[in-house]
């Protein structure tokens, strides 16, 4: 993404935001604030923020990987409908693993399946479900689905060398 684009991707931003079911930003969100955070992404080395642009230079969305110091990089995504299934997801995974990420996470909400399927046919495996997270303007509080994706398998292999520690008897219940 350049500068000149942020206008317009926040605009196809907006737009999906206004939809109120892909985006967990929703319409009225301080647009200024999100168009500072992006342009201060754009010369952050942790970051990587591709702009969607169509064959007449249109912005019909982005996609942005944020690698944290821990070497995980943040996934997220913003397309507008004739953008979806375009190749995004993949140029995200490879640039994180050009950040040095060994690791991508997302969130995604559970009534969002053609991510969901997306992401699976990725390689992403579920991690886990955060019951009740996010409140909505509506009042509502949804789920979200944690999703992961290992990038280098040495590091999976690896683990912290520690014995997982033993339930706590009754008062851990992990049942959906």
């Amino acid at each position: 993404m350049r500068p000149e684009d942020i206008e317009a991707a926040l605009d196809v931003f907006a737009g999906i935001a206004a939809e109120g079911v892909w985006l967990g930003t929703e319409a009225g969100f301080d647009r200024a604030s999100r168009c500072e955070s992006w342009l201060a992404g754009l010369a952050d080395d942790a970051v990587r923020t591709l702009a969607v642009v169509d064959g007449t230079g249109r912005v019909l969305g982005h996609g942005s990987i944020h690698r944290a110091r821990y070497g995980v990089a943040e996934l997220g995504m913003a397309l507008a409908r004739d953008a979806r299934g375009k190749g995004l997801g993949g140029l995200l995974l490879d640039a994180a693993r050009e950040l040095g990420a060994h690791k991508v996470d997302l969130q995604v909400w559970p009534h969002n399946e053609p991510a969901i399927g997306l992401y699976l046919s990725r390689g992403f495996v579920v991690e886990g479900r955060l019951r009740a997270h996010y409140r909505r303007s509506s009042g509502q509080v949804w789920d979200a689905i944690v999703m992961g994706l290992v990038l280098d398998p040495g590091a999976a292999a690896n683990g912290s060398g520690l014995p997982d520690a033993p339930a706590l008897p009754g008062s851990l219940d992990l049942r959906g």
